[in-house]
């Protein structure tokens, strides 16, 4: 029983030295140099009471390392510990008798520790009115001892907040460290403090690569330290990303119409003398010019402009039951009346309309919806042929340019991938609607035969109802206006140009 209670004790021990000392199982061997090093990884990633237990573990290994305890006194200090970090510095200090700097920064240490004073932010020596803080910092900037110089430029930054170099340079050393989001917050601050094109690049290329939440974060910081209130939610005080944006987009894409001439197809089929043959194009280009604001991070507003050439529709119509385009009766029962109908179509459209964008600064997703109005232009060409549907009769051809005003919607989805500043490309896909009826050409108005499928006007012999008479009354047959349905499915790339 003694004896488990002893193995016990152990097995406890054991866990409790496995959890004091770092990483002992998967760093055995190291070196007093490697625990240093680590100790100044957890120290820049803000981690200090991690990086402490490797200071720790560096000076067991090796009493003499006047660095490991600086950094100790650093951990100590950044966690509040004032007279803890105090210890550890003298301890460095006397290890490092020619760090001038070291010692006039314990000096200092001793007075607030003395007197009881607090510091004024977490990490930040208290500031006294006779050092050289800027001064000590850069010099400590210079020797690449960047994150003791980070402590002194705090400090400067406290006997001077209006100086925008101790953030500045503060921002390097940050930088240097491998601190991006400090970095970014500490240009940015700088550039309120002294606006400078090359103060903001450096804050914006940084911040560009944080992720989301620590661009807020330091959207946050920059706002608590200048009092400047962030517009839209986003970005650093003055960047680019919390202002009114502007650009524009340049789709290039293809649609694939899913109607042919539904509606004269209709009226074909329910005639059981009349048949039919020709469809619209289904693929055509869809070319779009589209001018942008955007507000904020997520909203766009946009007005696309954009060139429909749909082209030929060529279809060919045979009524065996009708009279000849003479206007005589058949002559014998294979004759046939034969009429041939093209559309060449052009359409502009116009859509006002909305994006709602989500995602990072790298990849941006968007939901659109638009719509507007879309003028419709078609060349409308009618050719009759004699009873064989051969020879045509120059008496019944016919053509003229018709026009109509359609109502224009559309829906896309979309993804833009970031290429460089203001340049963005990705692919989309959409759906769009577009009905076009009442097509006019002064006062006359093309109308279908509800009877045959018949194409034509009210007026004249080869606009008109030559080919839509009925045999047996002798008048024209019941007529609607003519309907042409050029929505479907779309799809493209957009490059997208923002200033």
């Amino acid at each position: 029983m003694r004896g488990m209670k002893t193995w016990g004790f152990i097995f406890i021990l054991a866990a409790f030295l496995n959890f004091w000392m770092p990483a002992s199982s998967d760093a055995q061997g190291a070196s007093a140099d490697q625990y240093y090093a680590a100790g100044n990884q957890y120290y820049s990633a803000q981690n200090y009471a991690q990086a402490a237990q490797y200071y720790y573990a560096a000076v067991k290994m090796n009493p003499n390392n006047g660095q490991a305890y600086q950094g100790l006194g650093n951990c100590y200090y950044a966690l509040g510990r004032k007279a803890d970090a105090l210890t550890y510095y003298q301890r460095a200090a006397a290890l490092q008798p020619g760090n001038a700097q070291l010692a006039q920064f314990v000096q200092n240490l001793q007075a607030q520790v003395g007197a009881g004073g607090a510091m004024a932010g977490a990490g930040m020596p208290q500031a006294q009115a006779s050092p050289n803080y800027m001064s000590t910092g850069y010099s400590l900037f210079q020797q690449r001892q960047y994150a003791q110089a980070i402590q002194y430029f705090n400090a400067a930054i406290q006997q001077n907040p209006n100086d925008y170099r101790p953030y500045y340079y503060a921002g390097y050393a940050y930088y240097n460290t491998g601190n991006a989001r400090n970095a970014a917050l500490y240009f940015a601050i700088a550039n309120v403090k002294q606006p400078n094109d090359s103060i903001k690049a450096y804050a914006d290329r940084i911040k560009a690569s944080l992720s989301s939440d620590d661009q807020q974060w330091v959207d946050d910081q920059v706002a608590k330290f200048t009092g400047t209130a962030m517009a839209g939610g986003g970005g650093a005080a003055g960047e680019k990303g919390n202002d009114v944006t502007v650009g524009f987009h340049l789709l290039g894409g293809m649609e694939y119409i899913f109607s042919d001439p539904t509606q004269i197809k209709q009226y074909v089929t329910a005639s059981n003398s009349v048949s039919l043959n020709g469809d619209t194009p289904n693929v055509i280009a869809l070319p779009e010019f589209e001018p942008y604001v955007q507000l904020g991070k997520n909203f766009e507003i946009n007005l696309a402009i954009g060139y429909f050439p749909v082209g030929n529709l060529s279809y060919t119509t045979y009524d065996y039951s009708r009279m000849d385009p003479d206007g005589t009766p058949p002559s014998y029962p294979t004759n046939a009346d034969v009429w041939q109908y093209t559309y060449n179509t052009s359409i502009i459209t116009a859509d006002l309309g909305f994006k709602v964008i989500f995602g990072d600064d790298k990849v941006k997703g968007y939901l659109g919806l638009g719509g507007g109005i879309s003028p419709v232009s078609t060349t409308f060409t009618k050719v009759s042929y004699n009873s064989t549907g051969t020879a045509q009769l120059a008496t019944d051809t016919s053509s003229a340019t018709y026009s109509t005003m359609a109502f224009n919607g559309q829906a896309i989805l979309g993804v833009d991938f970031v290429l460089g500043k203001g340049i963005a490309l990705g692919p989309y896909i959409g759906y769009r609607y577009l009905s076009a009826s009442n097509f006019q050409n002064g006062g006359n108005t093309l109308l279908v035969d509800t009877k045959s499928g018949a194409v034509g006007t009210a007026s004249g012999n080869a606009n008109g109802f030559s080919n839509m008479i009925n045999q047996s009354t002798g008048i024209p047959d019941p007529t609607t206006p003519l309907t042409l349905d050029f929505s479907g499915l779309e799809g493209g790339v957009n490059l997208t140009f923002s200033f």
